[in-house]
């Protein structure tokens, strides 16, 4: 089985729900029977070369393999999902991404073990069948600032937050200010899980705002600066992947 241009074609009647989380009203949208062809794709996905390579994967708990493909139908078609046109992240092109995550001993780091944010916004589709999904999707709120959405850039909101979580406002003004911010004030080490699980439920300084429940072939689109992870059992996903193709667009204020 190789892989065609046509591999990803939509669904043009797929099931599209909007909801709106939080006290934000951050959009997300969830469509359902999203690829024509899931069965397929899914297929070909488990057949690729998966690695753990750090400028591929961040500090995601997963490997991934990325495929060259023209994206550019599938793109438009999550703009007109989402809205509005997408635009990827890092270029004009975006490959192919599939995201696999085995449960079986893997050993999380602080960073995994409480959400994390993306820099725009972004999109996936789940791939495993119907009996081989478990879990989602979860979107969090940070308790000790109230944040549901990192905004982009520093605003007199992050300042403010900054100085009353005992931070010189002066470091925002610094190149890596904000990167210090979210990592100190926001995904501070202390908030993480303390046994070796994902943030799930969530805990005393997190919110589970919304779960968008992991179906076959549902793609769900949201601003990828909500605080978000993996939902995931400790027992799920101990004797298969949890495969899913993922998309990153860039996002605005």
């Amino acid at each position: 089985m190789l892989w065609s241009k046509d591999i990803l074609d939509v669904t043009p009647d797929c099931k599209v729900t909007v909801e709106h989380v939080g006290q934000g009203k951050h959009k997300v949208v969830i469509a359902d029977n999203f690829f024509q062809r899931p069965l397929e794709v899914g297929r070909l996905a488990l057949n690729l070369y998966y690695h753990e390579d750090k400028t591929l994967v961040g500090g995601y708990p997963e490997s991934r393999a990325v495929v060259t493909l023209d994206t550019n139908p599938l793109i438009e078609a999550l703009g007109k999902l989402w809205g509005e046109p997408l635009v990827p992240f890092h270029s004009n092109y975006h490959p192919v991404i599939f995201s696999a995550i085995i449960n079986r001993d893997y050993k999380l780091n602080v960073w995994q073990r409480q959400p994390r944010i993306d820099q725009g916004v972004t999109a996936m589709v789940y791939l495993n069948p119907e009996d081989m999904c478990f879990g989602g999707t979860g979107l969090y709120r940070h308790r000790p600032t109230g944040l549901e959405r990192l905004p982009i850039a520093v605003n007199s909101e992050i300042i403010g937050l900054a100085e009353k979580h005992g931070m010189n406002p002066a470091v925002l003004k610094r190149e890596d200010g904000y990167a210090e911010f979210m990592s100190t004030v926001i995904f501070n080490p202390n908030y993480a899980m303390r046994d070796n699980v994902s943030i799930n439920d969530g805990n005393e300084c997190w919110e589970l705002l919304y779960l968008v429940e992991m179906k076959p072939n549902r793609l769900v689109i949201f601003d990828g600066r909500m605080p978000h992870s993996q939902h995931i059992g400790p027992d799920q996903y101990r004797e298969y992947y949890r495969i899913n193709q993922s998309v990153y667009f860039k996002g605005h204020d």
